[in-house]
């Protein structure tokens, strides 16, 4: 499974309250589905950001920009998330890609 965002291949989408954070640096990627029904593998980019640890203590529900995401997505059910690992990286790459894929994009919660 895999979503690529400008020419990342992330793994998932996963939905959000079902995701197991793994202890690991990564750029991960915020996204909902705008039509379930008739398009279930169309996902909307809501917000890219970068971690040192993805398993930190309640990652998504502390975040400063759910409460953005949930006006978007109209409920956590309707949340995903991908991930593109990068082990051993620094603070510094993470932040350069997600400036790239924020320019590419410009998700409504990346402000």
């Amino acid at each position: 499974m895999g979503i690529v965002w400008g020419g990342i291949s992330f793994d998932g989408p996963y939905s959000i309250t079902a995701w197991d954070p793994s202890f690991r640096a990564a750029v991960y990627a915020i996204m909902d589905k705008q039509d379930p029904i008739y398009r279930p593998n169309s996902y909307r980019i809501l917000y890219f950001g970068e971690s040192s640890n993805l398993s930190e203590r309640g990652f998504y529900r502390t975040h400063q920009k759910y409460r953005c995401w949930l006006e978007h997505a109209g409920s956590e059910s309707n949340l995903y998330i991908g991930i593109y690992l990068m082990p051993d990286s620094t603070e510094q790459e993470r932040r350069k890609v997600e400036a790239g894929l924020f320019e590419q994009y410009k998700p409504p919660c990346n402000d």
